[in-house]
């Protein structure tokens, strides 16, 4: 019995990811991504029988976290395949997809950190890492007497203990591993969330005005990051819906409150067009964080308000509320999403009302240094690097173990 690897998709690009691991007895798959700015066309779905397309030809479908370029085609998975995802996962998954008013289009089996699970003759066991996405999994498999670790998308810059996550990996004979930051350049460095927390404390110090944070919600590390800026600056903390959905998804311990107004959330008038569609300023779900009003939201200006691009709050009217002179917004994603047309004029605006505008990120995924971490931890005899525009640096590994950067039904 011999297992092999095929990488259908996402080897030398960032996203789109789809990975094949069979033996003669079982074959499975390892995520379902969406390619970058293709999650909504059905004519990139890749032409993959048995997948995608025909009878089922696959075992289960494995799924490391919920962002779209790891999950984005698994509407589009023949049925009968059985598809697993991460419980907290797939609950953070499905509060987003509910409260944009839609269904999830899959109801997988949902897999826990550490309890193995075995199709056929392979057994994959999720491992908890560190990523933008809440319950982000590492995928340990074993089978044919081998070993194969896939890494998905990590970091060691977040809340996590990495050196935990290395000593609970064993030495492996496979690492299939991202390197999405390795074209930033070798000196590519991001802040942990730890530095994030105190450089946000450091800016508010002394500040009278108030303070926004412009972020994703599915990114939990960077709330936790904001409520904590905001309870060490004797801040209020107060969320915009889906920000307060999400934390509440997730089980976050936090005092907070939600900004639930009487008007279109999503509605900035003349100061800047948003694509937000009516649906999701309708939403209304009740959550474990009180809500508050407008008036009593703005009565004074000792609070730090997340917003996402789904609710960018109505500054007319808010304007009325408080003065902005002296205030902060927190640009808490990453330069893609802040460059784009909506977010951009927003930024303007608050510029010219006189707020400060600083950066409060990092990347959800692992720098050169971290990268190097997990292979001398592991020691793979073979590395396949996936979800990289830079594969070739992988080179520097070559006299130590076989680099693959165009895997086609590699035998292990």
């Amino acid at each position: 019995m011999t297992l092999k690897i095929n990488i259908i998709r996402g080897q030398n690009q960032i996203g789109g990811s789809i990975i094949e691991v069979y033996t003669e007895q079982s074959r499975i798959i390892l995520d379902a991504g969406a390619n970058m700015g293709e999650r909504k066309l059905r004519t990139f779905v890749p032409d993959v029988d048995g997948l995608f397309e025909g009878k089922p030809a696959y075992d289960a479908v494995f799924v490391s976290h919920y962002h779209s370029d790891h999950m984005g085609l698994l509407k589009y998975v023949v049925p009968g395949i059985p598809i697993y995802m991460g419980r907290d996962a797939y609950n953070i998954a499905r509060a987003m997809s509910e409260y944009k008013g839609k269904k999830l289009d899959f109801s997988p089996t949902l897999m826990d950190a550490g309890v193995p699970v075995t199709v056929g003759d392979i057994t994959l066991t999720p491992v908890l890492c560190d990523h933008s996405a809440y319950g982000t999994f590492m995928f340990l498999i074993r089978a044919c007497g081998k070993t194969v670790l896939y890494s998905a998308d990590f970091r060691s810059t977040g809340r996590m203990d990495f050196s935990a996550l290395l000593e609970e990996l064993p030495e492996v004979d496979v690492l299939i591993t991202e390197g999405t930051t390795l074209s930033r350049g070798l000196d590519f460095h991001e802040p942990r969330e730890q530095e994030l927390e105190d450089f946000a404390v450091e800016t508010l110090a002394g500040r009278k005005g108030p303070a926004l944070v412009y972020l994703s919600a599915q990114n939990v590390d960077r709330i936790v990051t904001a409520y904590n800026a905001a309870r060490r600056s004797s801040r209020r903390f107060i969320m915009d819906e889906l920000t307060a959905l999400i934390a509440e998804t997730a089980g976050l311990k936090i005092d907070g409150s939600v900004l639930r107004a009487s008007h279109s959330l999503a509605d900035l008038g003349e100061i800047v067009a948003t694509s937000v569609g009516g649906g999701l300023s309708k939403h209304r779900r009740a959550t474990v964080f009180p809500a508050v009003s407008e008036r009593k939201a703005f009565a004074s200006n000792d609070f730090m308000l997340c917003f996402t691009p789904q609710s960018l709050i109505n500054f007319q009217k808010v304007l009325h509320r408080t003065s902005f002179k002296d205030g902060v917004l927190f640009l808490a994603r990453r330069e893609t999403e802040i460059l784009k047309p909506a977010a951009s004029a927003f930024i303007s605006f608050m510029k010219s009302i006189g707020a400060e505008v600083p950066v409060l990120h990092t990347s959800g995924h692992a720098d050169s240094d971290t990268i190097d971490r997990l292979i001398r931890d592991v020691r793979p005899s073979v590395i396949i690097p996936v979800h990289t525009e830079l594969a070739e640096w992988f080179a520097r590994y070559e006299d130590e173990c076989i680099v693959i950067y165009d895997c086609k039904d590699y035998e292990v």
